[in-house]
């Protein structure tokens, strides 16, 4: 046993008290490397404080674990607790940094399909991926293929990649093919599908244009993600 004055007591609701009225005591915390405490190393803390608490009734131990400050507020590693009877109860504060971990992988794609109509018509068809999911607002990543008609009664195939972000009833999209630029605004139910209206901006002024003009446009979103839709709330 350590002398007293290494010793720290407690009341049956964990503020420091005299031994005398005391339920718990802590022994003075000490420092030891973060590694040797949680076999890896933690981002700007070099150590550790070891804590090991006991009932002051029959001395066992109450709880042991390690903590970035000397009160025990932030444990971190592995924290063990113990009954008076023995039970053990253990949680692990997890503080490992993933390595090599630049990029999170998007949730599961969408299947889109996206009509506009300017000087004429354009079908594209493709994948989205919902870039933020567990946020109420979405911001969708899409890439796809379009089909559009031309003024000599032949058809021509245009990339599409765009971003589109909505939130609660209106949406904003901004894509981009290698023939024009456009941007689109206007109302979305629960991402399911879009309507809106904007502006698709030509690269250059062909003699028979690609696709230019103000722009309608109407997308449908079909996935299995639900996390992908917002939520439908009545009001009551």
């Amino acid at each position: 046993m350590s002398s007293q004055n290494d010793t720290i007591f407690f009341d049956k609701n964990w503020k420091t008290t005299s031994k005398k009225t005391a339920t718990y005591y802590r022994i003075k915390p000490y420092k030891i490397k973060t590694k040797d405490a949680t076999g890896y190393k933690i981002k700007n803390t070099d150590s550790l404080f070891v804590i090991n608490d006991y009932y002051l009734s029959n001395n066992k131990i109450q709880f042991k674990g390690y903590s970035k400050d000397f009160d025990a507020k932030y444990l971190i590693g592995k924290a063990e607790w113990f009954s008076e009877n023995g039970n053990l109860e253990t949680r692990e504060f997890n503080y490992r940094e993933e390595k090599n971990k630049v990029f999170k992988v998007p949730e599961l794609p969408i299947f889109y399909i996206d009509y506009k109509i300017a000087n004429k018509s354009l079908l594209t068809g493709g994948l989205e991926f919902c870039l933020n999911c567990k946020s109420e607002n979405k911001l969708f990543l899409g890439t796809g293929f379009g089909i559009t008609n031309s003024y000599n009664g032949n058809y021509y195939g245009l990339p599409d990649i765009h971003l589109s972000y909505s939130k609660e009833l209106l949406f904003i999209k901004t894509g981009s093919s290698h023939k024009n630029a456009y941007a689109i605004g206007g109302v979305t139910f629960l991402n399911i599908f879009d309507l809106g209206i904007g502006y698709s901006f030509p690269y250059n002024n062909e003699k028979i244009p690609v696709y230019k003009g103000f722009t309608a446009s109407f997308t449908l979103r079909l996935t299995n993600n639900e996390k992908a839709y917002q939520k439908f709330n009545m009001i009551q």
